[in-house]
């Protein structure tokens, strides 16, 4: 199967200019200005199939806008080599724009004064999409994300769940091979979210539709991916498929961790926090007055039980849910 995108030690610097003190530093700024420069991104490798669905992980600034935005040409990388549905993405061909679609959550490409039904027919034209396919699609989206209503609507007028599903329609109407997607539903309230995933499944199944998406909304990496990139300070963590990220994280489960006598509490829980957390590979998840959670090895359970006097605390212990595990991993790569 040929590669949907292909990515070789690819790196994007950025060149700020140095802060000055006092008017002559400015003024030599000003004249010769001098440049600090960081590593957004830093020798990414990668390799996606077509057809495939990848949910693109990590913490702000880590990286991942930059990464979408070199994916789909908006920027140039600094150096490293790049094709995307066998395209250089940098040279904007209109035979690959044709095949794309670009969805930013917190920015739009609808016209903000004007209905949306005008944005859409404009696009029309400028896909060259067949009337017969651009109502049947339009008919097909706006069914499934309940948009009937709202295509006679100024944009300005709409609620951000109608907007970002406007958005998506706009994005799919030239039925694209793959679509990018950057914090597509942040803001949305469940019932958006639960309508765009839906039909974004919808659209692999029936169309091939590729997926490339960047969330902090845990659930949607869940709900419509199956592989999972992580990204950190501008490097490549893990790069594999969902089930093998969730697999790696059962090694570990969730223990909160209270006390029975309310007088105690304090004094108990911060002489069993000392202890505990002199034991390798142990971490706090929740620290609150009452109770503390903490991520704990599967094999160390046993030496954190001899560390309980009887009949003083009030024990759970649970699996760790995928958001609870991904955090647990930015946690421990910070202090790298």
């Amino acid at each position: 199967m040929d590669s949907l995108i292909s990515l070789k030690s690819v790196c994007k610097k950025y060149y700020l200019a140095k802060e000055t003190d006092g008017v002559i530093a400015w003024c030599k700024q000003l004249i010769k200005p001098k440049y600090t420069s960081f590593d957004a991104l830093n020798s990414i490798d990668f390799n996606i199939e077509q057809g495939a669905a990848v949910g693109f992980i990590g913490p702000n600034g880590a990286g991942k806008s930059s990464l979408i935005k070199i994916l789909c040409g908006i920027q140039k990388p600094t150096s490293g080599n790049i094709s995307v549905l066998g395209h250089d993405p940098s040279l904007r061909e209109k035979k690959f724009l044709n095949q794309i679609g670009v969805v930013f959550g917190h920015k739009t490409s609808l016209w903000w004064d004007l209905p949306v039904k005008t944005s859409l027919d404009t696009y029309r034209e400028i896909y060259g999409i067949t009337d017969n396919d651009y109502h049947r699609r339009l008919s097909e989206l706006s069914d499934a994300l309940n948009l009937t209503n709202v295509l006679h609507k100024p944009v300005r007028n709409l609620s951000l769940g109608e907007r970002v599903k406007c958005e998506l329609t706009l994005n799919l109407l030239h039925s694209p091979k793959l679509i990018f997607l950057d914090e597509p539903t942040v803001g949305l309230d469940v019932t958006s979210k639960h309508e765009i995933r839906k039909y974004l499944n919808h659209e692999r199944k029936k169309n091939n539709l590729s997926i490339f998406l960047t969330s902090h909304d845990l659930g949607d990496i869940e709900s419509c991916c199956d592989d999972a990139i992580i990204i950190d300070k501008g490097r490549i963590r893990f790069d594999g498929s969902m089930s093998e990220l969730s697999k790696n994280f059962k090694a570990n489960v969730k223990l909160t961790v209270g006390t029975q006598n309310s007088t105690e509490r304090s004094d108990a829980l911060s002489i069993f926090k000392t202890e505990i957390l002199n034991l390798p590979d142990i971490s706090i998840l929740n620290d609150g007055s009452t109770q503390t959670s903490y991520i704990v090895p599967k094999s160390s359970i046993g030496i954190v039980f001899s560390l309980f006097e009887a009949g003083l605390y009030d024990l759970e212990v649970t699996s760790l849910d995928f958001e609870n595990n991904v955090v647990n991993l930015f946690k421990t790569w910070s202090g790298e």
